[in-house]
């Protein structure tokens, strides 16, 4: 991803690792890494974390884009 333009820090990214894999997470600057978001675990739990280089793109997620996890849909 050399010369690419990075997220803004602890923003919301779906983002898409080597192997094609899409992911979504959060970018944080100060890593200079991609976390997967994982679970149910609180904010201070991280999940896998990629390198910036190891990452092919990414776009930024919209927080309304993502159900509300306090809400379940009975079908």
């Amino acid at each position: 991803m050399k010369d690419r333009k990075l997220p803004e820090d602890q923003s919301l990214v779906l983002f898409t690792d080597m192997n094609g894999v899409p992911r979504e997470g959060t970018y944080k600057k100060a890593s200079k890494a991609f976390i997967e978001a994982i679970g149910d675990e609180g904010p201070e739990d991280t999940g896998n974390i990629y390198p910036e280089e190891d990452i092919v793109s990414w776009e930024y997620l919209d927080k309304k884009d993502r159900p509300n996890p306090d809400i379940m849909v009975i079908l």
